[in-house]
């Protein structure tokens, strides 16, 4: 028997989506504000939850607990070119 119960995977998906989708707005209103070190760090969390919900959609699993964004793409067999 599996370790790993069983998760549902639209049910996570979704919930990466809509907090990164209320987080670039979140980011958009700080940058606004001229709050740029907020904003451009929000837009990293924002980013990174994308990334997660790409994660969990193709692996089927919990994403990784890590923030580095170059690692989640990779992990999540994204293809990245220098451009």
């Amino acid at each position: 028997m599996s370790k790993e119960k069983e998760i549902n995977i639209d049910k996570i998906v979704n919930h990466w989506v809509k907090t990164s989708d209320e987080d670039f707005d979140t980011m958009n209103f700080l940058f606004q504000s001229k709050k740029y070190n907020w904003a451009l760090f929000l837009g990293h969390i924002s980013t990174e939850k994308l990334l997660k919900s790409y994660y969990v959609k193709t692996k089927h699993k919990h994403s990784p607990p890590i923030h580095n964004l170059l690692r989640i793409a990779e992990k999540s067999g994204l293809e990245l070119t220098d451009k």
